[in-house]
Order: structure tokens, then sequence, then C-alpha cells
């Protein structure tokens, strides 16, 4: 209230009605000149932006058509039209135009005095140095002129040639003659204005002085404690509403101060029922929290009862509470360790996740993981589910676990670091979802084991083909350690500022590790001597052999070691007849020796005993599983015997391991062929293709399998054909016309739908590149080019528009080898003719450039051949 008691105060007396009018009047007056001032540099800036405008747009216009004749320095006919055109068009206020080549020759002239004539020195050496559009102010004769200078550059990929100048040349005074217009309008109308401000300010100063005059009396009355008095402004102005609401205040401060004691105490019992309320809820929400930690509780349990392998927990949520009597903490880390036998192996099984969110929400999605995860270690438990491979099994608690959280639909995602330990190699078999790298801890020397991101977190979409198996080899004494992201999210405090900031160097954990020596207590210990916690903190300490036992004696004496030397010196010097007898006679006693049973297995495979070579690849894996060279020549080597479903079995643990294992898409996908599995075969030799496109027995292998899965197509019912040939032509109509539109991406998946109905189109597989191609996928569009290409051999627009690709990818040895491949089946294909040509002048302007001798030319190369 006193805010408005100081506002009624200054408005007191007749007296005001004059301030207020020279108050008025002056701020007009004084506004005028520096408004007109404004307004005349703000108009002029406004002009010259405009001229500066036009000269770009002149100066781009003539680079366009004049580009060609700069470079090439021949007639500059194109060059001179386009001023001719200039002088045709009037063009407020200009003098002159004319332009200059790289050699400082004026080539072309508005009024033609200056052509073919040579600059000052002094002039060339300003024209050949200017970045970018430069404006001057000169004065020739008696005339001020506005001259600006606009060089003209050829720019490609980034790196620029300067070809030329253009320079305009401007009358100041008719470029600026509209702006002194505006000023002498501006004037006249404040004249107009100032009268009728005067006039307004009179009539307004009498008209709203007198109400204010009563309000600020009656302001004064109610403020010195009269509050039963009212003001009297019979008004329905805003002045009227004003005295109203003044009137209501006063009656609602006096209603206030007669009741303020009854109100305190009601407030009070409110607050006090609220606080009972909010303790009430806290109460249950603990007692929530209390029982989904006991939930919790028996789900991370370590069940490991491995005699060589060691794990150790370390659990600290961040959300920590009271519940009775009991304290405890809940939040989104788990840890989970058992044991399980595959195959008659005993394996560690190890799992370490980190649920998205705080408290109950993060909690919410340890416990989904819990439970699911060991539920599958019951099923595993089972004889039936015992004949899986460590990779197979991994592959599927990582389908189970990512299929249920797929299912929140993006509510709710969680990290992971999951793993099995062969019990007697210490082989160790894992997969890290977006977690945390994985550290090992050897000799006194921390270090991650990854350090590429291949899987993202449960529940992100579009995973399952990324699935990747890891393998390391453990050695006696390491330990290996995967902990929550809370080992890195440290806070800590600047010590001269005293400020607090979040620790970003995940490499300070190798330290905390190497400080602890591996032992998990003191690397907790060094992790919070290091930082403050600010996000729920677990470790997962895994120990293979700590105490160095002897677990798989393969102690080789002298003799046998001498007899696999003979025999392996002997297979290089091409006598295997004379190495198998060596080697067989020191094999019946001696069927654990590694090299013995790889060289073995070898010879075996050259004299096509496959069978007896599959036992000895077997024997050399039970001894060493990490060799996935073996286990490719396991997997082949069993096909060949005609065990199929045991060669698949094996070519996908190597497939899951190392996904680009040429061999083995190869092996796969014969494999497949011959068990009619058509999808998978052609997805295995299509993988092959992408890796090596050039092979002609992959490509034949690829024909074959299209055109045997065409062959089992062609039994379907009549009506099922002609059900895809309807599906096929409505995605293939909706992409062309998709494409015709240059919208690319949309079209690019209308075809990969049709290519899902037909794989046997190289037209489509070229459609689906060029698509790619468009949208900068230089990646996909090889791949697609290449496939098409391995379809059909002959389409030399798949080859023309790779060798594009290729130039876009700056690998021209590549691209000129595709444009070569491209005549050699259309000999007279000028798209191909015409990027050779120019790949050749780019290279040697380029080569000249680097030598310093001259500026090059620059390749204009053709658009990708339309489809």
């Amino acid at each position: 209230m006193l805010k408005y008691l100081n506002v009624f105060r200054l408005i007191r007396d007749m007296k005001l009605q004059t301030k207020m009018i020279f108050l008025i009047t002056g701020v007009v007056l004084i506004s005028v000149v520096p408004l007109s001032y404004i307004v005349l540099q703000r108009n002029q800036a406004v002009v010259r932006d405009k001229t500066i405008e036009v000269c770009k747009n002149l100066g781009n216009n003539i680079s366009n058509l004049a580009t060609e004749e700069l470079l090439i320095n021949e007639t500059y006919d194109d060059t001179r039209t386009a001023l001719a055109r200039l002088k045709d068009s009037s063009i407020t206020g200009l003098l002159e135009s004319y332009v200059l080549n790289i050699d400082g020759k004026y080539v072309a002239d508005l009024h033609e005095q200056k052509e073919n004539q040579a600059a000052s020195p002094e002039e060339k050496k300003f024209y050949l140095t200017l970045p970018k559009l430069v404006e001057q102010e000169l004065l020739i004769g008696k005339k001020k002129v506005l001259r600006f200078s606009y060089p003209i550059f050829i720019d490609y990929k980034k790196e620029k040639m300067r070809v030329g100048t253009a320079v305009f040349e401007f009358d100041k005074e008719k470029v600026y003659e509209p702006v002194r217009k505006i000023r002498r309008t501006i004037f006249m109308v404040s004249g107009i204005a100032f009268a009728v401000a005067i006039i307004i300010a009179i009539s307004t100063a009498f008209y709203f002085t007198s109400p204010l005059k009563r309000l600020s009396e009656g302001a004064e009355i109610i403020g010195g404690g009269q509050l039963e008095h009212r003001i009297q402004v019979k008004r329905r102005d805003e002045l009227g509403q004003l005295a109203f609401t003044f009137n209501q205040m006063t009656e609602q401060i006096q209603d206030f101060t007669h009741n303020l004691e009854l109100k305190v105490k009601e407030r009070t019992e409110e607050l006090n029922r609220t606080l009972q309320e909010v303790q009430a809820l806290k109460v249950a929400q603990d007692g929530d929290y209390y029982l989904t930690s006991l939930l919790l509780s028996p789900l991370q349990q370590n069940n490991n009862k491995s005699r060589y392998t060691k794990t150790h927990f370390y659990i600290e949520q961040k959300k920590k509470f009271k519940f009775r009597k009991w304290d405890a903490h809940i939040g989104g880390d788990i840890c989970i360790s058992d044991s399980i036998q595959l195959n008659g192996k005993t394996y560690t099984v190890i799992l370490n996740g980190d649920a998205m969110g705080k408290s109950i929400q993060g909690a919410g999605g340890a416990l989904v993981l819990g439970v699911v995860f060991n539920a599958a270690l019951t099923r595993s438990r089972l004889v039936k589910n015992e004949k899986v491979y460590p990779e197979a099994w991994l592959k599927e608690r990582f389908l189970d676990l990512h299929n249920v959280f797929i299912s929140f639909e993006g509510s709710m995602y969680i990290s992971v670091c999951m793993g099995l330990v062969e019990e007697d190699t210490g082989l160790f078999y894992y997969i890290n979802a977006e977690h945390p790298w994985t550290v090992l801890f050897r000799d006194g020397i921390a270090s991650f084991m990854e350090e590429e991101l291949e899987i993202r977190k449960l529940g992100t979409p579009e995973q399952e083909d990324r699935f990747r198996v890891r393998i390391f080899q453990l050695l006696p004494g390491d330990v290996v350690i995967t902990g929550s992201d809370g080992r890195d999210d440290l806070i800590l405090t600047n010590e001269e500022t005293g400020e607090e900031f979040v620790q970003e160097d995940e490499t300070e954990f190798l330290r905390r590790v190497e400080e602890g020596e591996g032992n998990l207590e003191k690397i907790v210990k060094a992790v919070k001597e290091n930082g403050k916690l600010m996000d729920d903190f677990t470790l997962l300490r895994v120990g293979y052999n700590e105490t160095y036992e002897t677990i798989v004696d393969l102690a080789v004496d002298e003799e046998l070691g001498e007899k696999v030397g003979r025999g392996s010196l002997l297979v290089n010097e091409g006598k295997e007849e004379e190495a198998l007898r060596v080697l067989e006679d020191v094999f019946v006693e001696n069927q654990k020796y590694p090299d013995l049973l790889k060289l073995l297995g070898r010879l075996y495979y050259n004299k096509k005993e496959f069978a007896r070579a599959a036992q000895c690849f077997e024997e050399y894996l039970n001894v060493n599983p990490g060799d996935n060279e073996y286990l490719y020549a396991l997997s082949n080597t069993t096909r060949q015997v005609g065990n199929l479903h045991r060669a698949a079995d094996l070519g996908e643990r190597l497939y899951l391991r190392q996904h680009n294992h040429y061999l083995n898409l190869v092996n796969l996908a014969m494999i497949y062929r011959d068990l009619e599995i058509y999808a998978r075969a052609k997805k295995m030799i299509e993988r092959a293709i992408d890796i090596n496109p050039d092979k002609p027995d992959v490509a034949r292998l690829y024909r074959e399998i299209r055109e045997e899965a065409r062959a089992k197509e062609d039994s379907l019912t009549e009506e099922r054909k002609e059900s895809i040939r309807e599906e096929y032509e409505k995605h293939i109509v909706k992409a062309k016309e998709l494409y015709q539109k240059k919208k690319y991406f949309p079209a690019l998946v209308s075809f990969k739908k049709a290519m899902a109905l037909d794989e046997q189109s190289s037209k489509l597989m070229f459609k689906i590149a060029n698509c790619c191609f468009f949208t900068n996928n230089y990646k996909d569009a090889i791949r697609f080019y290449h496939r098409a290409i391995a379809i059909n051999g002959s389409n030399y627009r798949a080859r023309n528009n790779l060798g594009k690709v290729f130039f876009e990818q700056k690998e021209f040895e590549n691209a000129r080898e595709q444009w070569l491949l491209t005549l050699g089946l259309k000999e007279d294909f000028k798209p191909a003719i015409v990027n050779i040509k120019r790949l050749d002048t780019f290279l040697s302007a380029r080569k000249r450039e680097e030598n310093g001798k001259e500026e090059g030319a620059l390749l204009q190369t053709e658009e990708v051949e339309a489809v």
C-alpha cells in the first residue's frame, strides 16, 4: 500500500499540469532530431546492404556465365553479353562495371572503354588478393563513387580457385537520393506530430489531474490509519476502477486486521494436517522401497561354486532410507554369479547390470532383469538345455532380456556386462551392452578389454543383428572387473576455487584398480577417497586361478616335441605321407598335444579323410577353444563329412564371435543351401559379397542360391504367387513415384520392402544403391552396387555409379578402375568416358597446384546415372 501512497503524493496539486505539458512537449521536440538522424543512418545502411546484395547477385550471375571463359582464357562473348544486359537493365546509380581475368586484364566493360587493357600493378595486386566482396568510396572527378569489387571463385570440395574479379561503380548521390527524401518527410511529419502532441498533452493533463489528486488525498488518509475512509471518484474509466479496487483493498485490510489471529490458527492446523499426510505417505513409500529391496536381495546372489574362478561383489545403491528399525538402500544396479554346465564343461556365469532411472524406477528394471536371468539359469540346468555352446547360450540370454525390455517401448533401458568363464581353459566369453568398459588387471597393470561400442542397451531397437560375443583368454592370476557407471560418475572439488564438478575421465578407474592391486575392497576405498559418489555403485570381480594350480597338464616330453617338429618339416618339404606316418606313431599315446592335433588334422584334411580330420580339430578345440581359425576348419570339415546341422552350429558359433570372417560366411552359405534354408544362405553369401565382391566363385554361389530359392518359390500355389506379385508391384510403383520426386529416403524404404519379396533383381539393387548414394550413405551404396553386379555382371551402369561413389570418397584409383570396367562392358558409354577424362584433368590440375606452378582446373563430374 505504501507504494501506491508514494505514487499519489507525487501528483498533489495543479502545478503538475504545467510540468506534464512541458515535459511531453520537450520529449517530442528533442526526439525529432536524433530520430531523423537515426532513420537516415538506418536507411543508408539498408540501401548500402541492398546495393551490396545487388552486387553479389550480379557478381554471381557474371560468375556463372564467365567462369569457363575466365578459366580457359579464350573468348569473352558471354561475359560481355552479361555486362551489356546490365546496361539495358537501368540499375539505379550504376555508372560503370567491368570484369578482369586472373592476369589483371579488363576482358569486359559496360561502356567498352577499358576492354583488352591491363590494370595498373597496384590495382592488379588489390583485385587478386580480395578474399570477398569489398566496398570503397572514391572521388572520381567531382563525383562521389561507391565501388564494389567482387572476386570470382570456383568452389569444389572446400577448395577455391580464383579466376577473376567483377567491379561495379555507383553514383553515391543517386543511390542515397531516396533516403534524403525520407528525411525531409520525417521533419514534416514530426512538425505536425509536435503540434498534435501539445494539444493532446494539455487536454490529458486537465482531464486526469483532478481525479488523481482525490486519489492521492484519499490514499494519504488511509495510510494514516483511518481504514473506514473511502475514496469518492465516480468515473467508469481506469481511474474509477483504480479507486474501486483501492476501496476493496482497504476493506480487505480492515477485515484481515480484525480476524488475523483466527486465520493464523486455522492455517497452522491445516499445515499440521498436511504434514501428517506427508509423513504417512513417506512411511508408505519407504515400505514400498523396503519391499522392493527385499525382492531384489535373493535375485543378486553369488552362487558361483567354481574351484578355479572366484567372484566377489560390491553393491552400494545411491538411495538410502530407514523403514521402522531397518536401514536399507535401493537402486538400479544388480550383480549375479553362478555356475552351469554346457556340453559337459563347467562355466562360471557373471552379470553386472545398470537399469535406467533412480530409486524405485531403476530398482524395477533391476528386478525384471534379475527375475528373467535367474529363471534362465534354472532352465539351463535341465539336461536338455545343456547341449548348447557358450556363444549360443549368451545370445539366448541376451534375447530373453532384450525382448522383455523392448516391450517397455523406450521407458526402460538397461546396460549390462554378461559373460561365461570356462573352468578348464580360462576362456572368457562375454558381451558388453553399452556398459562401462571391462577392466583386465594383469601383472599389476589395469587396461580396458574393449575400446568400441557394438551393442546398445537392452531395450534399444534393432540390436539383434549387431549382437557379437567377445572372447578373451584369461591367464592364471588374471582379474577381470566390471562395474556400473557409478565407478566413474564422481563429484570432484577444484582445490583452488572450491567448485564441484563431475569427473569425465573414465581412465581414472584404471588407476584406482592399480592402486587397489585388484582387491575389491581397496578399489572401493580408492574410488571413494578420490570423489563423492553420485550414482549407484556396483563392482563385480572375477579372479581366474589366482592360486596358480595346474588345471590341464599339457607337459610334452622332449622326444614327442622332436617328432612333431620333424613332421612339420616334412610337411613344409611336401612329404606329407612320410609326415603322416611319423605323427600317427605318436598320436595314439599323445592325443591332447595341441600342435600335434593341428598338424595331423591338416594332413588328414589334405588327404580328404574328413572324419579323422574333424576328430583332430575337435580334440584341439577342447584344449584351445578360442582359436577361431580352427573353429572354422572344424565346421568346414564337418560339412565335408555330411553332418550339416553340426557344421551349421559350429559355423554359427564362429559367426557370433566374428561377423566378418569371410571363409566362414561362404561355408555357412553352402551349409544352408544344402539344408534348403535359403533365406539364411542368402544372408550369409550377401555378407561375403560385401566383404569381397570380386570373387567369381562367390558370385556363382550367390546365383546358384538365388536360382534354387526361386525354384522353391515356384512350387508355391498360384494364389500365393499372385499375392506376392501384387504386393511387389505396389511397393515398386510407390517407390518410383517417390524417386522421381527426389524423395530418396521414403523411396528407399519402399524399394527395400520390394526387395524383401524379390532379391533376384539387379535393377532393383541398382535403384536401392542410387537412393543410398543420394542420401550420402556411401557404405550401403557400395554394398548394393556390388550386389547388383553380382546378380548381373553386365550391369555397366552400376559399375559407372560405383566409380562415382569411390570418387566422392577420394579413392581415385578405385574410381578409375570401375570406369574402365564400365567401358569394358560398353565401350561407347559416354558418362564413363567423360568421367575418366575429367578425373585425369582434375588430378593433373591438383598436381600442378601442389607443385606451386599454376592453379588447376576443377573436375566437374557427371551426376549419378539416373535409374
